[in-house]
């Protein structure tokens, strides 16, 4: 009967330490994705995606491929854009965006290729990080981030650490990792951020959105239904609340260490 209620004091003790730090909650999701070795080792990661705009009846195809410390690339049609598609590229020296000519009814722009500022390049540098879909968090010291916990909130129900993430570019990442399961159940971050990762930043300066330093707003994006690709668990469902508009994305394929197209490192 002893060695019962000593396992009971026991097992809350250590629910009640489990998320004392920053650290233990990395841990945990590290754990969850394989173990930082695992991680690690992936130097390719290529995603398909498609973007639904539930409110305008509109569906966006997204391809992102990313090589360890060698190369971005996100790519999407773009509505009344023909068969060309939208990108942003960075490789180990410089970055670029490129948006085909549009024709609607509401005015027409024509196509633009932009090289990315100092800036804009040395803070999109973390996109070519391969280590899982959320990268950023393994090893992020060595990277020149620091982490922070924050207290705990309920994202739909499940009780998840608050973790802070600010890169050595001085972005913030907000992360809500559950305490069940060690999955990253929410991301907060600049609206401006959200647009580079979506690679959809040179649309929005094109039609008069500005950067990432012209738009702070938070915005949430909720991570549903993990399943396994090669041997690794990854979010399929992504939903970003922008007021009352939802965009739903929805990841259909995700390819781990598969050699990658040459194509993918050309610039326009």
């Amino acid at each position: 009967m002893k060695k019962i209620v000593f396992f009971i004091i026991s097992l809350f003790s250590l629910i009640a330490v489990r998320a004392q730090t920053a650290d233990d909650a990395i841990n945990r999701f590290i754990e969850a994705n394989g173990g930082k070795e695992r991680l690690n080792s992936i130097m390719s990661l290529q995603v398909q995606s498609t973007l639904n705009l539930e409110q305008m009846g509109m569906t966006i195809n997204i391809t992102s491929i990313k090589e360890k410390n060698k190369l971005f690339r996100i790519q999407s049609s773009v509505p009344m854009g023909g068969e060309e598609q939208s990108y942003t590229v960075i490789n180990d020296t410089a970055g670029y965006s490129y948006m085909p000519a549009i024709q609607s009814p509401m005015g027409s722009m024509d196509a633009s290729l932009t090289k990315l500022t100092a800036e804009e390049f040395a803070g999109q540098g973390y996109q070519k990080d391969c280590a899982g879909f959320f990268a950023q968090l393994v090893d992020y010291g060595a990277k020149g981030s620091t982490a922070t916990l924050s207290g705990t909130e309920k994202i739909n129900d499940v009780v998840c650490d608050k973790v802070t993430l600010k890169l050595k570019t001085g972005q913030e990442f907000v992360y809500f990792i559950a305490q069940t399961n060690g999955q990253v159940k929410r991301l907060r971050l600049s609206s401006g951020t959200a647009m580079e990762m979506m690679g959809m930043s040179g649309m929005m300066k094109m039609m008069g959105g500005g950067g990432r330093s012209g738009n702070d707003r938070k915005i949430d994006i909720d991570f549903e239904k993990y399943k396994i690709f090669d041997g690794f668990p990854f979010p399929t469902k992504q939903i970003l609340q922008l007021g009352p508009m939802a965009v739903v994305v929805d990841n259909t394929s995700f390819k781990v260490n598969q050699p990658i197209d040459a194509k993918w490192y050309k610039v326009k």
